[in-house]
């Protein structure tokens, strides 16, 4: 089975941000873990299910304090944010259909989407949050 570690690379400094990364790497790895069974199951559907819901908060609350604190690259940080929501609904409607997926593509998508936008995107998102709190 994949599993996706928490590492300390992937520590933005921002405790807010950093508890709902390892929330959500809590629900990849879930979802992994169902995904492991023979074809689509209702396991793996909850399991996606979950994942789609928690991400949708966690990017809410991105982009709220992107908003509080006048985010320069809110924009495209948005942007990234939709489109992994819009692959992951996707795949959330693919298995409730009973469609098939190749697991291993999932897995290796999901930890490299995540990993990637935490090292380059939040990270800076987290430096323009202590800047902000700094300025009030």
């Amino acid at each position: 089975m994949a599993e996706f570690f928490w590492t300390d690379d992937l520590c933005t400094g921002s405790p807010l941000i950093d508890e709902d990364h390892r929330r959500l790497i809590a629900y990849v790895n879930a979802l992994f873990e169902a995904m492991e069974t023979a074809g689509p199951s209702d396991a793996m559907r909850e399991a996606m299910s979950d994942l789609v819901q928690y991400t949708r908060e966690h990017f809410g609350r991105e982009e709220a304090e992107m908003e509080r604190v006048r985010y320069v690259a809110s924009l495209a940080h948005k942007s990234e944010h939709t489109n992994l929501m819009r692959q992951i609904v996707a795949l959330k409607e693919m298995l409730e259909s009973g469609g098939k997926i190749n697991v291993p593509a999932v897995e290796a998508f999901l930890s490299e989407w995540l990993r990637e936008h935490i090292v380059r995107s939040d990270s800076k998102l987290a430096a323009a949050l202590e800047r902000g709190a700094r300025a009030v």
